[in-house]
């Protein structure tokens, strides 16, 4: 493979609605990463999350098929099959779906292609699948995450290629609403639907950064205080798309295919948040969302009752140091000295006592502690004062 380093230490490209190119500054990764390769992992991450697509169908506790309408195909369920270690996402003429478009059916003008979608959501993390692209030119394959809300959200593009330009990929780092980031497409020096290939992205609080077979590619400041980073379902999906506003479908090259062989999610640090599907509860009574704006974008949470309290669990990924802060989301009402406590069962690991009325919003460290990997935690914020409190995030972060 051949990565032409001056290329990805560009400026990426920017197609703007308001962003600046102070925004877009990067830098490639810590100099401590392990050494590049097919197996690579960034230092740090342990894996928490994978199908290894090992079984006979879909698991379907895991995933969800994509199923819309889209350019030129249909995207059916039975288009997607598991076996021998590999997901398939079988790619067929018009009128025909299913393994080896075996089927015939009423698909309208449309071809039929197919994917999945992850029911778990993500946030930050390293996220990696290894795939094989179609033969015959008209076709869309993609690794990618995306949230679901309407409005400003987060979608990140692991890879996107064209099957008219095999050798070509893309990178994309996308907040709706706000315009794109993105690199390529550009030569990645080597045939896509030749072999399998190894492609990832780092997903940090202030960055993405993107993987070709454990290589570095490119880099992007993503900040939390500009976009909404919320959270994301995986999507691995191959359609069939106009180029030019053509049909340049290759129908001698169908019945095709896109195969995956894993999809692997690794974390680094443990963060909880209010918005999150899971890891957030509330104690007590009288609890509103607050108008004012909570870590990346997202909500936060308050209440203004005696004896209620905020309340997330979290669970670091390894034993190891980690730098616990709370995010607090201050302004007029709050409590002056709200009490944030980090909890290891009945054991209190750090107290302190959190400004809510200091206007604005930002992380406040709490204590390094010494916490043991997939043990929960709990972390607590306390009305036991006048005014009012706000529960937004909570992060431990891998010292």
């Amino acid at each position: 493979m051949t990565l032409r380093p001056a290329r990805f230490l560009a400026s990426p490209v920017l197609i703007p609605f308001a962003l600046t190119a102070a925004t877009l500054a990067g830098t490639g990764p810590a100099a401590a990463d392990p050494v590049a390769g097919p197996d690579y992992v960034p230092t740090g991450y342990q894996l928490a999350w994978a199908d290894e697509f090992s079984g006979t169908s879909v698991d379907s506790s895991r995933w969800s098929f994509r199923t819309d309408t889209k350019s030129l195909s249909v995207q059916r369920p039975e288009n997607v099959t598991v076996g021998d270690g590999i997901m398939t996402i079988h790619l067929c003429p018009k009128g025909r779906f299913g393994r080896n478009c075996a089927l015939s059916g009423d698909t309208g003008d449309f071809y039929t292609g197919g994917g999945l979608i992850s029911k778990r959501n993500f946030r930050y993390g390293y996220y990696e699948t290894r795939a094989k692209t179609n033969v015959g030119s008209g076709w869309h394959s993609a690794f990618w995450a995306a949230g679901s809300a309407d409005g400003p959200r987060t979608e990140i593009d692991g890879f996107e290629v064209d099957s008219h330009a095999p050798t070509m990929i893309r990178h994309n780092v996308i907040p709706w609403t706000q315009g794109y980031l993105s690199e390529g497409p550009y030569e990645v020096g080597f045939d896509t639907s030749a072999a399998f290939h190894t492609y990832g992205f780092e997903w940090r609080e202030d960055s993405v950064t993107f993987y070709v077979d454990g290589q570095y590619a490119w880099h992007t400041d993503y900040s939390p205080d500009t976009y909404m980073h919320n959270f994301l379902n995986v999507w691995l999906t191959a359609i069939a798309l106009k180029i030019n506003d053509q049909d340049l479908v290759d129908t001698s090259a169908l019945p095709g295919k896109v195969q995956f062989e894993y999809f692997r999610f690794y974390e680094r640090d443990a963060y909880a948040d209010n918005d999150a599907p899971a890891g957030y509860t509330e104690i007590g009574t009288g609890w509103l969302t607050s108008s004012l704006r909570g870590f990346a974008g997202m909500t936060a949470r308050y209440s203004c009752d005696s004896g209620t309290a905020g309340r997330w669990t979290l669970n670091p990924p390894a034993t190891g140091s980690y730098a616990a802060s709370f995010y607090r989301v201050g302004g007029t009402g709050g409590q002056a000295d709200a009490l944030v406590t980090v909890w290891d069962g009945s054991t209190a690991l750090a107290r302190m006592r959190v400004d809510l009325t200091v206007s604005g919003s930002e992380w406040v460290p709490l204590r390094n502690l010494s916490l043991v990997g997939g043990r929960t935690y709990i972390v607590r914020i306390d009305k036991d004062g006048p005014g009012c409190i706000r529960a937004d995030a909570i992060k431990f972060v891998r010292l």
